[in-house]
């Protein structure tokens, strides 16, 4: 049924709409450029006509969803066919709003039903909850052969419930959770006040019962987030939502491993898993697959692992190609403590040689695939790291070739083995797991992720969720095969993640953290987040000391601060300074220690002194490690960008103040930052700092504080 304008009423309209045509359950309206169906359902069934001087018009309240309503005029219309037109179009839909109310009267309890589980919905929302939801909401509707529009139009009470979570359910979400989470603060205050040893803080009780698919919590130096993975394991025991054995912990030490356990030895925390990476891949080796691996004593025992490097580099050296490479490069590239002059066969038992052949090796053997593959990768131009690979190659040849003689694997393999188990077996849920949780994530290598995404996302239908603890500030095993841009590309990672971070310090004063906070952010490929601190202070507590007031500042500690602990941290082991056990012996009423700032990750004491913060010295400025650099993926962002971050681990171990020793005529590039930048520091270097445009060449080896497992 249609009614339209005639030719010269059309010639009048110019653009207006001048035909309507009733088909079906919608309307069809016509101008002289386009054409625009209305359903049923977003018409409130209402015409208004008016009379003019020829012909006649009619007016259509239309109220698309999502949308303000909004007229919609036909015109040219002949007066006398109007009425009727408009009446018969009333009916019509008078009769689908009849029979769609029919058609919908089963269908409204089962929508109900739908709102009703998102009212009643227990615990914290996950964005697969909502996604399940959303499903099950659509096939109701195909199912019945029902719109959304005829739900607005027919059902607008049910439609005003559901709306948000199908058009904005991430907001939606958002704010179903935050009121949750107000509400179970409240309810687990006692909880939270007793779980340990001082009430969490308020973003320590959040982090605890912040429940996505996939979490990142930042956690700042001195932030407490021991207490963070402690308490989240027991809300979940005792708030009923997992069974103990249902839990898992992962640390990348055995120390850190046994100290979580230490914390959760509960009777009511029985079965509560704790493991290294390497324990927990033997775990899933032995349950998944019915074999128990062997694992070489080149992995475990430094003695044999020495022993298998001094034959390995003998029997090398006794092929002249190698033997010439190796001169040449020693002769380019001197390395730190080993002696270049007579036969290099003499050498093969150093065991600084045997620190700078394993590094490379090691990280070799991390990358399971194909020398043949790893020499594509580099590049042609990488003279350098080409060389490296081909000097340290046959000593990863002969590596497999004992671990196969002797039917053993190492921890590398470990890894790689129980990720493909994982994949074949469903992941965690082979296993039992519903909730894994990992300790220090920032310092997670490719192969040991590869190992958490089989864990947690190969199963599709019930993968347990991953709750991942780090700070990529304090991201510094670069050389050991970590990425920090795992960290930091979380979400991007891992479909459903979310970034959280805990807010608070105890450990260092606010002037400390003004300082290294801003310092680190200055690189942006850092994640943002606001670490405050607990200790509020005026007086500035980081000073930019000359080199040689090492003994003046120590003496002045000892006078005022009887039995403080001091910390002297360098870059690596060179920078140990030469008097350090005479200062140990002068002042024996403070605790001097020392350490690489490597080996200080995890540790703080009431003073810091950093030595030699000099110009190629800290920052490292020559890249002493060329296939290191090359095996690992690049970072962008700012110059001496894990420099930085060791820079910030090392002013952050302090309580109370930190000395930055530098020689004034040769600066570190970080001291004139932090001089030139107007930092809140004292500046003892006097006036006139000498500026090096170009960073010395200096050879340093990379520190070799161990950050490997020990099963």
């Amino acid at each position: 049924m249609k009614l339209a304008a005639s030719r010269l009423a059309q010639w009048f309209v110019q653009g207006e709409h001048f035909s309507i045509t009733l088909d079906k359950h919608c309307l069809k309206l016509e101008s002289k450029d386009m054409f625009e169906t209305v359903p049923f359902a977003l018409w409130d069934g209402q015409c208004r006509i008016e009379r003019g001087i020829f012909w006649g018009r009619m007016t259509l309240m239309v109220a698309p969803m999502d949308e303000p309503a909004r007229g919609i005029t036909i015109y040219g219309l002949s007066w006398w066919k109007l009425k009727g037109f408009a009446e018969t179009l009333a009916a019509a839909h008078q009769a689908w709003l009849s029979n769609q109310t029919t058609l919908l009267k089963p269908i409204e309890p089962l929508l109900n039903n739908l709102v009703d589980e998102l009212n009643d919905f227990s615990g914290y929302m996950r964005a697969d909850v909502v996604r399940q939801w959303q499903d099950k909401f659509h096939k109701t509707l195909n199912d019945y052969q029902v719109s959304l529009a005829v739900i607005s139009a027919i059902l607008p009470a049910v439609y005003q419930k559901v709306r948000p979570w199908l058009e904005v359910p991430d907001d939606a979400r958002e704010a179903r959770n935050h009121r949750w989470m107000e509400g179970t603060l409240q309810t687990w205050q006692s909880f939270f006040d007793t779980v340990e040893s001082s009430p969490l803080n308020p973003s320590q009780r959040r982090a605890v019962l912040q429940d996505e698919s996939h979490n990142l919590l930042l956690a700042g130096a001195g932030s407490g987030k021991t207490s963070v993975l402690v308490a989240r394991a027991r809300y979940l025991v005792e708030s009923q939502q997992c069974e103990p054995s249902e839990i898992l912990l992962l640390a990348f030490g055995r120390k850190a491993a046994d100290e979580l356990k230490e914390r959760l030895n509960q009777p009511e925390m029985a079965g509560v898993r704790v493991a290294t990476f390497h324990g927990f891949a033997i775990e899933i080796i032995k349950t998944l697959s019915g074999n128990a691996p062997s694992i070489s004593p080149l992995a475990t025992e430094d003695a044999s692992r020495s022993a298998f490097l001094t034959q390995a580099l003998a029997e090398m050296w006794g092929i002249k190609a190698q033997l010439n490479r190796w001169n040449k490069y020693l002769a380019e590239n001197p390395i730190s403590g080993v002696v270049t002059e007579g036969e290099l066969a003499e050498q093969a038992h150093s065991e600084k040689l045997h620190q700078w052949v394993w590094r490379r090796a090691s990280l070799i053997l991390q990358q399971s695939e194909s020398l043949t593959k790893l020499k594509q990768k580099i590049s042609d131009d990488d003279k350098k790291a080409l060389t490296e690979l081909a000097m340290v190659s046959p000593v990863v040849k002969a590596y497999h070739t004992s671990l196969k003689a002797d039917s053993a694997t190492d921890f590398d393999m470990l890894i790689t083995e129980a990720t493909k188990i994982l994949r074949r077996k469903q992941g965690g849920d082979a296993l039992g797991l519903r909730f894994v949780m990992v300790d220090e994530y920032q310092d997670i290598s490719p192969a040991r992720l590869s190992m958490l995404e089989a864990l947690c996302t190969s199963n599709k239908s019930s993968p347990p969720s991953l709750f991942a603890v780090g700070d990529d500030w304090q991201a510094i095993y670069r050389f050991t095969g970590a990425d920090v841009n795992l960290t930091t590309g979380f979400v991007e990672r891992f479909s459903d993640g979310k970034v959280t971070s805990l807010d608070t310090t105890y450990r260092f004063n606010n002037m400390i953290g003004e300082v290294a906070n801003r310092f680190i952010q200055q690189n942006p490929a850092q994640l943002e987040k606001s670490l405050q601190s607990v200790k509020i202070q005026k007086k500035k507590a980081v000073t930019i000391s000359p080199s040689g007031s090492g003994q003046t500042i120590l003496a002045d500690i000892a006078a005022k601060h009887q039995g403080a602990s001091v910390l002297v941290i360098g870059r690596n082991h060179h920078h140990k300074p030469d008097d350090f056990a005479q200062w140990q012996s002068a002042f024996p009423a403070i605790s001097i220690s020392y350490q690489t700032v490597h080996a200080s990750k995890g540790r703080e004491a009431d003073f810091v002194l950093i030595c030699q913060v000099n110009n190629g010295s800290f920052p490292t400025s020559v890249r002493q490690e060329a296939l290191v650099d090359a095996l690992l993926t690049d970072e962008s962002g700012i110059e001496y960008a894990e420099e930085r971050r060791l820079f910030y681990v090392a002013l952050t171990r302090s309580k109370q103040s930190v000395w930055i020793l530098s020689d004034s005529q040769n600066p570190s590039p970080f001291v004139h930052e932090l001089i030139e930048g107007e930092y809140p520091v004292f500046n003892k270097l006097g006036r006139k700092v000498a500026r090096n445009p170009v960073n010395e060449p200096v050879v340093i080896e990379q520190d070799n504080a161990k950050h490997q497992e020990d099963g």
